[in-house]
């Protein structure tokens, strides 16, 4: 899940579970960008007092990294649907204190989504929530961790859960085909992200700014 094609392979394979006497779907992929808000950051290592502050995040979706994007199916019933997403977020951290040379969670903060959508006028309100993987890397007092162990061995750890509304609104190209405008904010909380002997707690609060390509199947 390190890349778009995988991540979209994973959603279009959990979408059977879902109603399947939907009238439409629809199908979604955006990318952009993250404004992050303040939010409290605490490291705990074995054998160290734990460190504790504020943190500031920057998002660089086109850094090092896997950028950032998110995924959308929804199924509709009438102005009314069922959705099931993924957003991958990406944290920075900027200007951190000496024990923390590094500290980065850009291979996925990642959503896991599943909520519902309503179509009203030319936009459409989005509500979910669900589970937070994260895929970090840092190095906190000189030892390093980098994306590894978790589920399965993929590097990805299950630390938490999250939030997700937005706002969006479609612009035709076609019959099927559309860009989509759409402005989001998402309210994460998470406390097992691993560090070397030790895990961190990082929640997260961000509004987004996406633009995408959507079709009507």
């Amino acid at each position: 899940m390190k890349n778009p094609l995988k991540s979209a392979a994973f959603l279009l394979a959990t979408l059977a579970p879902l109603p399947l006497g939907a009238q439409g779907l629809t199908l979604e992929f955006l990318t952009g960008t993250a404004l992050n808000l303040p939010t409290g950051l605490t490291v705990r290592q074995a054998g160290f007092p734990d460190l504790s502050f504020t943190a500031h995040y920057d998002t660089d979706p086109f850094g090092p990294g896997t950028p950032y994007y998110a995924l959308r199916a929804l199924f509709w019933e009438g102005t009314e649907a069922w959705e099931i997403g993924m957003l991958h977020q990406r944290l920075f951290l900027k200007d951190p204190p000496p024990d923390i040379q590094f500290f980065a969670i850009h291979y996925g903060y990642n959503f896991f989504l599943l909520g519902r959508a309503w179509r009203t006028g030319d936009f459409t309100l989005h509500a979910t929530g669900g589970p937070i993987l994260t895929s970090p890397e840092n190095r906190v007092r000189g030892r390093v961790y980098y994306t590894s162990g978790g589920l399965l061995g993929s590097g990805y750890h299950l630390s938490g859960f999250g939030v997700v509304g937005s706002i969006s609104r479609d612009l035709r190209l076609g019959e099927r085909a559309f860009l989509v405008l759409d402005l989001g904010l998402s309210s994460g909380w998470t406390w097992d992200v691993p560090v070397v002997d030790g895990s961190a707690d990082v929640p997260n609060l961000a509004l987004h700014f996406q633009l995408g390509f959507g079709v009507d199947l």
